[in-house]
């Protein structure tokens, strides 16, 4: 399973997910539903200060956060951490958050999944892209850790 597939499944399974993206702990993207990347990897960049700055805020004693929650009236903007890699769901008005929360960690589980059992057969090479590369954005790279087995 890739990225788009993951994304797709999850697009598919629930109706209150409107746009998703995957990113890492560097914001940059493995997947995303938009097709605006540079919308993309905002959110993903934005995403990521939020974590950093939540950190800071909270006592040394609580952790590092999983999850961040933004409510307005016409939905949420849902941020998850699983591992070392994020997702952030915006959805519709009045969502289901603990479902919507559950189906973020599991479509990053299957992700991390498939990249240890991967590395455990010694099959090299798994590749989550954001995109397929077009003339506007093939000097962009998306190497993450998620590219390359190479080094784990």
């Amino acid at each position: 399973m890739d990225a788009e597939q993951a994304l797709s499944e999850l697009t598919e399974i629930s109706s209150q997910i409107e746009l998703a993206l995957i990113f890492d702990s560097r914001a940059e993207l493995v997947g995303t539903t938009l097709a605006d990347q540079r919308v993309a990897k905002s959110l993903a960049f934005g995403a990521t200060a939020l974590f950093a700055c939540s950190r800071r805020v909270s006592a040394e004693e609580r952790g590092e956060p999983t999850q961040i929650e933004l409510t307005y009236p016409e939905g949420s903007v849902l941020i998850v951490r699983e591992g070392d890699l994020y997702m952030l769901a915006v959805t519709s008005s009045d969502p289901i958050t603990g479902l919507a929360f559950f189906e973020l960690r599991t479509c990053l589980q299957k992700l991390i999944d498939v990249k240890l059992k991967r590395r455990r057969l010694g099959i090299p090479g798994l590749r989550l892209v954001a995109a397929p590369q077009t003339k506007e954005n093939e000097h962009e790279a998306t190497d993450s850790d998620y590219e390359k087995d190479a080094g784990d």
